[in-house]
């Protein structure tokens, strides 16, 4: 049988009625946030692995937490599934005038900043409009994106050079000020609080390296994490297969290990 949008719709109104799960039912928008995240993340797992089968599940999943948290809210009186389908519609062709109206573009840079000029006149509109740019930033994304969307958006106003080479320099600078900070530490006094602010300094000003270097650092970082565990998994078989354990090696031992496992990982 073919399942279509409104029987995925139907399906959670079964599961939200009063004969329905008792599970389903207990949730609310607050209780489900976790598994949006969760599903979310584990769509971009399978999208870093390029597993389309895995990545065609998974959002799948994501698209059963949207339509549950509409049903959820459809119950409130708030909005419905189709106040979501509509509003998205709306936006995505009031911004696209070059698409769907007689504007015109030549590159993907100039779509890029009639987007954000469409939305600076969208917020202008709305008796909420931000005081701030700030204001837009999500307090719950997660940390490094969110260090990205900050410098994006400051950029777009102008706060931010103009070419690579200052930016490469504030990395150094920021490296030089943890360095003076780690030689202040002493047995007394291990200086944590200035340690851990200069450390986020590099990380935030990295992220703006990855950004004028054209890639993402939440990505980039996701690669190095997968890149590393690959490795790492190596190593252990490496290990199990001249019938030891990790520990027997020490650190020497463990790294002529990893020598062997970055090339064959």
């Amino acid at each position: 049988m073919k399942y279509t949008f409104d029987d995925l719709v139907n399906i959670l109104k079964r599961l939200r009625a009063e004969d329905g799960c008792p599970w389903d039912r207990a949730q609310d928008t607050h209780s489900l946030l976790p598994y949006l995240v969760e599903e979310s993340s584990e769509f971009i797992d399978a999208a870093m692995e390029g597993d389309k089968a895995h990545m065609c599940e998974e959002l799948g999943d994501v698209l059963l937490q949207v339509v549950f948290h509409a049903q959820v809210c459809k119950e409130s009186g708030d909005f419905t599934i189709d106040d979501v389908v509509q509003g998205i519609c709306e936006k995505m062709i009031r911004r696209h005038p070059h698409v769907f109206g007689n504007a015109h573009v030549d590159t993907a840079s100039d779509v890029s900043r009639r987007w954000e000029k469409i939305k600076a006149q969208e917020a202008t509109h709305k008796k909420d409009a931000e005081k701030s740019i700030m204001d837009k930033v999500s307090k719950s994304m997660p940390t490094l994106a969110r260090s990205q969307d900050i410098i994006r958006r400051v950029a777009k106003v102008g706060f931010d050079w103009g070419e690579a080479a200052p930016v490469f320099d504030k990395v150094q600078e920021e490296f030089a000020e943890f360095r003076a900070e780690m030689q202040k530490v002493t047995p007394e006094d291990k200086n944590i609080d200035r340690l851990e602010d200069e450390f986020g300094d590099i990380m935030f000003s990295l992220v703006n390296v990855a950004r004028h270097c054209g890639f993402n650092a939440n990505v980039a970082l996701q690669r190095a994490n997968s890149k590393f565990e690959k490795r790492f998994r190596e190593v252990e078989r490496l290990a199990a297969e001249k019938g030891k354990s990790l520990s027997d090696f020490g650190l020497a031992g463990l790294q002529e290990l990893w020598k062997i496992a970055k090339k064959n990982a």
